[in-house]
């Protein structure tokens, strides 16, 4: 006869099984819903213990007094105060204004007699902000002539030089494109945007003027640097790439809601001369790296993603820090101390690793190396 009690216990361990793994992956996703996105672990190394919320718990401190009011106004009025602000602007060209009484006005109050100068106090000092301005600027040059080859009938004539526009037969001029540069590339003002902003400073420019700026110069100037820059780059032993995904509009034969992507090839921190260097792609397949460092040989840095491995003759170097947050979303909910879970103590290790990194950090490479050996 079949062992009817076995049988029971075998049916009440299966569902309990299932209940503990949905509970496990309900406080997963309660962690990735509500839980810190900093993977930060000091909690578990100094208290023993991982908890989601754990900012006001571990700082708080219930003995502790308020602040006396004045002690507050105190230390709003310190001193050194002014020292930061100076060094704020130490690198801001300075002029001094001094105002003063006028002439007919220099009378005492008390005799009527006239008051001279004894002296002049500061009272504040204050940044000004100058608003933009245009300026349009027509370009002449000077035609020249020899006189002693006019006379003997075989004249010749020469013309200044004059520097290349950065658009041909167009308004643009280099402090132009460097501004739509600065505002389109570095503060992410749309070029609609900026067709406000001209509009208001007094010039009517499309945002397709714009764009077509843009583009010629690429095109005739900053090509050249780019393709020196991918140079320079590739001529480093190590180097840092991720890729992230961004979404472009109107883009021939794709939808607005399509993925493309934005790969980021960059130096290390170390290097003389770094190097940033991005490369717009359509998707996120590893035959992207494969192209660009074509021919390279040095250490890569990346996460584990695998589109990577196509790249042939680099030393891949993976990422502890991706590592550590797999480690960190299998924690359990219950867990007291680094020795609980070998996922918590995976944590714990890696946090030691960051420790030794820390102390090598500012090392050249090969420093750290030889540190690490």
């Amino acid at each position: 006869m079949p062992d009817t009690g076995q049988e029971y216990k075998k049916q009440i361990k299966e569902p309990e099984q299932q209940v503990r793994l949905l509970r496990e992956q309900v406080d997963f996703l309660t962690r990735k819903l509500y839980g810190t996105k900093s993977e930060k672990t000091s909690a578990l190394e100094t208290e023993g213990q991982m908890s989601l919320f754990n900012e006001m718990e571990s700082c708080a401190e219930p003995d502790a007094h308020e602040p006396d009011l004045v002690e507050v106004e105190k230390h709003l009025h310190k001193r050194k105060y002014a020292g930061q602000r100076e060094k704020l602007i130490k690198d801001i060209p300075r002029s001094k204004v001094l105002h003063t009484i006028d002439e007919r006005e220099q009378i005492c109050e008390r005799c009527g007699g006239t008051m001279v100068k004894v002296g002049e106090e500061f009272v504040r000092t204050e940044v000004q902000f100058i608003p933009a301005s245009l300026k349009v600027i027509d370009h002449y040059r000077e035609t020249y002539e020899c006189r002693a080859c006019r006379k003997n009938g075989t004249p010749y004539m020469e013309k200044s030089p004059v520097p290349y526009s950065p658009v041909m037969h167009s308004l643009a001029s280099a402090s132009t494109i460097a501004w739509l540069i600065h505002q389109k590339f570095e503060l992410g003002i749309p070029l609609y945007r900026q067709e406000k902003e001209w509009e208001a400073l007094g010039l009517s420019l499309s945002r397709a003027t714009m764009s077509n700026w843009l583009l010629c110069v690429y095109r005739d100037w900053l090509s050249h640097v780019v393709s020196h820059l991918r140079q320079e780059l590739l001529k480093q032993g190590h180097l840092h790439i991720d890729e992230t995904h961004v979404q472009v509009l109107k883009e021939p034969e794709r939808k607005n809601t399509s993925d493309s992507y934005m790969w980021v090839y960059c130096s290390i921190r170390d290097q003389a001369r770094p190097v940033r260097y991005f490369e717009y792609q359509p998707g996120r397949g590893g035959k992207y790296p494969e192209a660009f460092l074509k021919g390279y040989t040095g250490y890569i840095h990346t996460d584990a993603y695998s589109g990577y491995n196509g790249v042939k003759r680099v030393t891949r170097c993976l990422c502890y820090t991706h590592l550590r947050r797999a480690f960190v979303d299998a924690l359990p909910k219950d867990i007291h101390g680094p020795e609980d879970s070998k996922p918590a103590e995976a944590v714990v290790r890696l946090n030691k690793l960051f420790e030794i990194e820390k102390e090598l950090d500012g090392l050249p490479p090969g420093t750290k190396e030889k540190r690490t050996a």
